[in-house]
Formats: C-alpha cells, sequence, structure tokens
C-alpha cells in the first residue's frame, strides 16, 4: 500500500475493520460451475474452499467470494461424467508464482471434497486490474 493507501481505504471502508500495515487489500472470488448434484456437495465446502484460498493466496477471509453453481449441463472431452469448471479472478492476488502453488492444492481440494478427477475440471485464473473491481460501493483503484 501506498503511502495515502491507509486513509484511502479508511475513506472507502467506513465501518471495516482496516489492514493491518502490511495487508495489502486483495480480493478474489471462485465460482464453481458444476453437473453435480446440489446434494452431493458438501455442507462446509464454501468454508473450505474459502480457508484454503486465504491460505494459499495469503487474503484476509473477509475478500474471498465463493460460489458453487451445481446442476449445470455440461460435459468435459464429449461425457456427461462428474466434471467442472473453475473461474477464479483476482485483484492483487494472482499471478504465475502463486498460480503454480495454488494449482496442485486447488486441484486435490476439489478432487477430494466433489470427488471429481483432476482431468474433468479445468481451472481458469484471471488477474483483474483494480479499477474493474467493485467491493463495498467503491472500485478498488
Amino acid at each position: 500500500m501506498g503511502s495515502h493507501a491507509p486513509a484511502v481505504w479508511a475513506a472507502r471502508h467506513r465501518g471495516q475493520s482496516s489492514p493491518s500495515k502490511t495487508e495489502a487489500v486483495t480480493m478474489c472470488s471462485l465460482v464453481i460451475s458444476t453437473n453435480l448434484r446440489k446434494d452431493t456437495i458438501p455442507d462446509n465446502f464454501c468454508t473450505e474452499a474459502t480457508k484454503l484460498l486465504a491460505d494459499v493466496l495469503d487474503i484476509a477471509p473477509k475478500y474471498i467470494l465463493v460460489q458453487v453453481c451445481p446442476d449445470q449441463m455440461m460435459t468435459v472431452a464429449g461425457s456427461d461424467g462428474h466434471c467442472a469448471n473453475l473461474n477464479l479472478s483476482g485483484v492483487g492476488s494472482v499471478g504465475p508464482e502463486k498460480n503454480r502453488k495454488l494449482a496442485p492444492k486447488l486441484s486435490e481440494f476439489i478432487h477430494k471434497q466433489l470427488h471429481i478427477p483432476k482431468d474433468r475440471f479445468h481451472v481458469n485464473i484471471f488477474d483483474i486490474p483494480k479499477s474493474f473491481c467493485v467491493w463495498n460501493g467503491q472500485i478498488f483503484d
């Protein structure tokens, strides 16, 4: 954060606890589309995914959104067996080094939690410019 960043953060996030001096304001959203039925998704899946992303990407959980869209009509390699498409978008939280660290951990998490083979889901990672993301009524930049 720049020298004026804490004041800017405070002005934009009134009523929110301010980040520590070392906490950069970053965020990420993980949206998972899958053909799994809703009743097969573990009840704590979103909470556990949030913990994983917070740990691996070093983001405060309050800046993480996880959404699961079950019961989708979809195929991978022409087969409608269990599959998923994951879109992870981040502001200041993704990049080549973090993506390399995240890829095996997120893949293993999806495989273990949802029982989808690793070759039956794709993970797309997008780095979003701060000025293209709104949170708490303000853009991030």
